[in-house]
């Protein structure tokens, strides 16, 4: 299933604070399927994912715990 989202395009992203910035991503990034810096699989533990941001009309982006440094 992820294989088949690694297509890359453009993508604003509001982020918390309501920054917006526009970033490359993958459909599988983008939809909150990976991580948005290290793109690895959403799972559990040391990869478990929380919110940063939002894509309109498309869903929220995460980042694993281990790319916020395990602190949000």
């Amino acid at each position: 299933m992820v294989s088949a989202k690694q297509t890359v395009s453009t993508y604003a992203v509001i982020l918390d604070g309501d920054t917006v910035e526009t970033l490359e991503l993958t459909a599988a990034q983008a939809e909150g399927i990976e991580c948005l810096t290290c793109k690895a699989p959403c799972s559990t533990g040391e990869g478990a994912f929380r919110p940063v941001g939002r894509i309109p009309s498309v869903g929220t982006v995460f980042q694993c715990v281990a790319c916020l440094g395990g602190a949000r």
